[in-house]
């Protein structure tokens, strides 16, 4: 595209639509340079969340691959808590929430895709949970759970939170992918292990079965 009198065809992938739309938008009227920096500004989220999609997307495309390698080690689950909840902290502050992290013993599995599948279901608890409550993360020996309190799922939504693109309130959180949770089912499969969720009486917990 050479000429700023050109348009950019709409007729994209819906993930990239709303960012033509913007694009077009730029060009087609006299603006400030407020205007045009603020612009600038939501297009480049719009890059950045689209980088991580297909990041997330590259990941899901490896992961079907049963011979991918994996460098399962014996993980000291405290140790990880920690990790996570330093990282986490922030964003529950920002939600006026709180971490309950109670993980202890030791877990055999892939340390990085461990890491990755249970800050997933932290991301996705302190998205959805509400607020002034705590989001808990704990475990019976192989199984580790992230509780959070807020909407009750539906057994439509319950089948199919691990879907890929799918989301369970699409209109609270447009910045959300819905790849997530399929990440965490590949991660699961990937160790031979499952993914479930249960939801009743405004507490959601999702659990991560390992069979080591």
């Amino acid at each position: 595209m050479r000429h700023l009198s050109q348009r950019m065809p709409e007729q994209a992938a819906a993930e990239l639509q709303p960012l033509v739309a913007a694009f077009n938008q730029m060009l087609s009227q006299t603006r400030s340079v407020g205007d045009y920096q603020a612009l600038l500004g939501s297009n480049y989220e719009e890059l950045e969340r689209l980088a991580k999609m297909i990041d997330n997307m590259l990941f899901l495309a490896k992961a079907e691959d049963a011979s991918q390698a994996m460098d399962l080690q014996d993980i000291d689950l405290a140790q990880l808590g920690e990790k996570l909840q330093d990282y986490f902290d922030g964003m529950a502050e920002e939600q006026s929430m709180r971490l309950e992290m109670a993980l202890h013993g030791e877990l055999r599995a892939d340390p990085q895709l461990l890491q990755r599948a249970l800050a997933n279901l932290m991301a996705n608890a302190l998205r959805y949970g509400d607020r002034d409550s705590t989001v808990r993360i704990f475990n019976q020996g192989s199984s580790l759970m992230v509780e959070n309190q807020g909407p009750a799922l539906s057994a439509e939504q319950q089948a199919r939170i691990f879907d890929r693109f799918w989301r369970a309130d699409a209109s609270r959180h447009q910045g959300s992918s819905g790849l997530g949770l399929s990440i965490v089912r590949s991660i699961m499969r990937l160790h031979q292990g499952s993914c479930e969720v249960y939801s009743e009486q405004g507490v959601n917990r999702f659990t991560l079965r390992f069979p080591y």
